[in-house]
């Protein structure tokens, strides 16, 4: 399968808010790269949603990040947790500079 990614992933267990219209969960960041990142929860939104995002970056100050729900994965299996890929939307060049220490930390 080609790889259809543009911006490299970190791995990562970065602690996240996901803020929605219905409310607000917290969730772990499984992997992030310049363009999204991958939300692992239980209970996914329907892609499409959009959401507010706030990452705990260590040693940063929250990141505050506004995102849409591009796909879901429902079920889990010893490879792949349930939860939810999410595209970043209008990042700012503080933000982007953010996720860069996402690498070093």
């Amino acid at each position: 399968m080609d790889e259809k990614r543009k911006y490299k992933r970190s791995k990562t267990d970065l602690k996240s808010e996901v803020h929605f219209d219905e409310g607000m969960t917290y969730s772990k960041s499984v992997d992030v790269s310049k363009g999204g990142l991958f939300i692992s929860t239980p209970d996914p939104l329907e892609a499409g949603s959009e959401v507010s995002l706030s990452l705990q970056i260590p040693g940063e100050d929250p990141v505050d990040i506004s995102g849409v729900v591009r796909w879901v994965r429902r079920e889990e299996d010893d490879n792949n947790k349930a939860g939810m890929g999410i595209e970043f939307l209008d990042l700012s060049d503080v933000e982007i500079e953010k996720l860069k220490k996402i690498d070093n930390s």
